[in-house]
């Protein structure tokens, strides 16, 4: 691998950081008000005053409820035998 002069590597880190930044504050934005279902998670968000770098964690409590809700389906998923075929119930 060869080396790039300083002013190369620091120039594609200030396009990259510029790409950043206009996702998320020009092209993110305009997304969210184009689209009616981002719009209604990000009022949520608000609402909610949900700290959205939390987001991923069990540090709130919506999302703690989340998780144990998930985790208890998978661990306590319904046994036993499916639904009955018709004609095969009883008294039929």
């Amino acid at each position: 691998m060869e080396n790039r002069p300083l002013f190369q590597r620091l120039l594609a880190l200030a396009s990259i950081c510029s790409v950043i930044w206009v996702f998320t504050y020009v092209a993110g934005p305009m997304l969210v008000n184009a689209s009616q279902d981002f719009k209604t998670l990000g009022d949520f968000i608000v609402r909610e005053d949900i700290d959205t770098g939390k987001f991923y964690y069990t540090d709130l409590e919506l999302v703690g409820h989340a998780d144990h809700n998930a985790r208890s389906t998978m661990e306590y998923m319904p046994t036993g035998p499916g639904p009955m075929p018709k004609g095969d119930a009883a008294g039929q």
